[in-house]
């Protein structure tokens, strides 16, 4: 049985930007949302590593940085 993952408004932010394109580094990341929340490197980190506790984001290892993708269709 599949279980809904709750995400928080700026999960979701990260989630719709990685069903638009992936996959995505962090950097990547911080850019798309510089305008919009101004977010830290460091903040996008820890809202990556919570989604991907619950389900939501997984990555792999790229050449110079880990890849993003979005888990949940």
């Amino acid at each position: 049985m599949n279980k809904a993952i709750s995400l928080s408004d700026g999960e979701w932010k990260l989630m719709n930007l990685l069903w638009d394109h992936a996959p995505r580094t962090v950097t990547e990341l911080v850019h798309a949302l510089a305008a919009d929340t101004g977010w830290s490197k460091h903040t996008i980190i820890k809202m990556l590593t919570r989604m991907e506790e619950k389900g939501a984001v997984r990555h792999e290892e790229g050449a110079r940085a880990k890849q993003f993708y979005p888990a949940a269709d």
